[in-house]
């Protein structure tokens, strides 16, 4: 079976105002929400995860302070939340850390669900789509990434993190021609 997984299309990344908002960020949305919707339609699997730290995680000494539990910042974007609103098949992980796995039981849904392909999509691709992407690819789960579905702060650092995906992990990179 296949599933979706949005990574960290939150407030705080995603929506101008945000603690680590970038240029451009929101443009993700309308394509994530597309594939929602079609995953939505053969009631396949969509699984979200969310940044969600203590107010004095260790990370805030490498980034501001983002995402804080229970914060509007670490809420799903309002369009992809009213889009999963009473979906059956919707898992929520939320994370502490940059892959998707660490202290989660994302392994245990994944393994029960006996998901063979896990379409990846969200912020940000060089840091959580990359280390989740990462995992996946060692339990030798099938990953697809589209890129226009996934952006960075750094357009040098998204190329990068997509050529490591597609090079050295063996995921499967859409890339959409440029005119």
């Amino acid at each position: 079976m296949k599933a979706l997984m949005v990574i960290d299309l939150q407030n705080d990344f995603a929506k101008p105002g945000g603690v680590l908002y970038f240029e451009g960020a929101e443009e993700v949305i309308p394509y994530i929400l597309r594939r929602v919707q079609d995953y939505k339609k053969h009631d396949l699997p969509i699984i979200t995860t969310q940044d969600w730290h203590d107010e004095d995680d260790l990370e805030f000494s490498l980034f501001p302070p983002h995402c804080v539990a229970g914060s509007p910042g670490a809420e799903l974007v309002s369009e992809l939340s009213s889009e999963l609103q009473d979906y059956q098949h919707h898992y929520v992980i939320k994370k502490k850390r940059y892959s998707a796995f660490y202290n989660t039981n994302l392994d245990e849904i994944l393994k029960n669900l006996e998901i063979e392909e896990v379409e990846l999509c969200g912020l940000v691709t060089n840091i959580c789509v990359l280390h989740t992407a990462e995992e996946l690819r060692n339990r030798d789960i099938t990953v697809i990434v589209d890129e226009r579905g996934v952006k960075s702060y750094n357009p040098a650092e998204h190329e990068w993190a997509l050529r490591h995906m597609e090079q050295i992990l063996g995921v499967q990179v859409i890339r959409i021609e440029k005119t």
